[in-house]
């Protein structure tokens, strides 16, 4: 699905921001992707060690968040994982979860 004005990439309505000189601006996503997103943002900043191998990350930028079934829209917690970017570039590349 393209990228429609007003919606956001899951379908839903785009959480509004008001107006700027007449024009109706919007935000980047619906209340409930940006509420999954705060999760995953915090999910980041409290468990450092990558799920699969163990790599204890000095920086939080060291760490991906994965979706382990591949489907990059849902965010459900349990359908998340930390792991350090080797094994998720691994994970992605054996899983093919590109296509």
């Amino acid at each position: 699905m393209g990228y429609i004005k007003g919606l956001c990439y899951c379908g839903n309505k785009q959480e509004s921001k008001g107006r700027i000189k007449g024009k109706q601006v919007f935000g980047r996503y619906c209340t409930s992707c940006r509420k999954e997103r705060h999760k995953i943002k915090f999910l980041l900043n409290h468990d450092q060690v990558c799920s699969k191998c163990g790599f204890i990350a000095e920086n939080k930028c060291q760490l991906d968040i994965d979706h382990i079934d591949g489907n990059h829209t849902n965010n459900h917690e349990s359908n998340l994982q930390i792991l350090c970017a080797n094994c998720h570039r691994l994970k992605t590349y054996l899983n093919a979860d590109w296509k």
